[in-house]
């Protein structure tokens, strides 16, 4: 076992910062990767940071004779991912990875994270076109572009970000 290895904790739902802080105050290092992502709340887009792995987080001891057992009966915590009786290790090479990851995604726009994007097709959802379809055209900051069949022949709307979202 190298012992720059990282352990897997599985969390209660949405208990990922409270088993955080938890593990830390008992003198663990942690690492819990979160990600940049845009999310439809009350008819607004919002950019939240969530965990990219939900109800998992990284751990690895303080010190060499800092034992793991505490951390199954820690609070937040479900259990130490196991292969077997064996824990799962994560290696520092993955977790660079997954940081370099996590950073890549968190320097995004807004426009990057948007499912909405030029050719995509929508529906808007807010505002007298609602419910009517379109093709995405061109997209801004707070505008998108939209391409659709009104009064017989294809027009170009400008619509707000928020008022659309991907048709299914």
């Amino acid at each position: 076992m190298n012992p720059e290895s990282w352990y897997v904790a599985r969390t209660k739902p949405r208990q990922e910062a409270v088993a955080n802080g938890n593990l830390q105050r008992q003198g663990f290092a942690t690492y819990l990767p979160k990600l940049k992502v845009l999310k439809r709340i009350r008819r607004q887009q919002v950019l939240r940071m969530e965990p990219m792995f939900p109800q998992y987080l990284f751990f690895r001891p303080g010190h060499a004779q800092h034992s793991i057992a505490p951390v199954r009966s820690t609070i937040g915590v479900l259990n130490v991912v196991r292969f077997g009786h064996q824990p799962a290790l994560l290696s520092p090479e993955k977790l660079d990875a997954i940081s370099a990851l996590e950073a890549r995604q968190n320097e995004s726009s807004i426009e990057e994270l948007s499912a909405i994007q030029p050719g995509s097709r929508v529906v808007v959802v807010d505002g007298p076109l609602a419910g009517m379809e379109g093709l995405v055209y061109a997209v801004s900051a707070k505008r998108v572009e939209v391409l659709m069949h009104l009064l017989g022949s294809d027009t170009k709307v400008n619509l707000a970000l928020a008022s659309l979202e991907t048709a299914r």
